[in-house]
């Protein structure tokens, strides 16, 4: 995979985002939204890709919700899921047809990849004291990795449907 700019910009753009929203939270959100924007003015080239940042954004923003309604998860000074973790999930969607494209050829390292390293970034915010894991880390580890694996199989399988299924696209 040759890197681009766009790719490069979406990398970088994703994990400042990241570091931003979850060790600074809302004060942040200005900021992760400025770099969103950027990108999408710059780098988006088909109308689809809109509609894949909502989708994935929703479930992901849903699967969330849930983990906090079950349990699994606690946001320190909010019973829901928090404003910053809102924005994360717009930044984390736009890395699908960008920086994670790479991922786009194989189900199986898009299965790895959302099992491994998906629920670190949830570790990692349970380190820095920004959510409350329930009822250990390496349980919420587990479920997690349950989860991510076949979402990132959904997510892939979404960016491929909306691109067949999108006017712009050329056969």
């Amino acid at each position: 995979m040759m890197i681009t700019k766009s790719v490069l910009w979406n990398l970088v753009c994703f994990n400042i985002a990241w570091l931003g929203l979850v060790f600074i939270g809302n004060p942040f959100i200005p900021v992760a939204i400025f770099l969103f924007g950027t990108q999408l003015w710059f780098f988006s080239t088909e109308k689809s890709d809109f509609a894949l940042i909502f989708m994935v954004a929703v479930i992901g923003i849903t699967l969330d919700f849930s983990l906090v309604y079950t349990g699994v998860f606690t946001f320190p000074d909010t019973e829901y899921i928090p404003f910053w973790l809102i924005t994360l999930w717009f930044c984390f969607a736009s890395t699908i047809r960008l920086s994670l494209d790479f991922l786009a050829k194989s189900i199986w390292l898009q299965f790895f990849m959302g099992t491994c390293f998906a629920p670190l970034s949830y570790i990692a915010g349970a380190k820095a004291n920004v959510v409350y894991l329930s009822p250990s880390i390496s349980m919420s580890y587990l479920l997690l990795a349950v989860l991510w694996g076949p979402l990132m199989l959904v997510f892939f399988a979404l960016s491929r449907w909306l691109k067949i299924e999108s006017p712009d696209h050329v056969s």
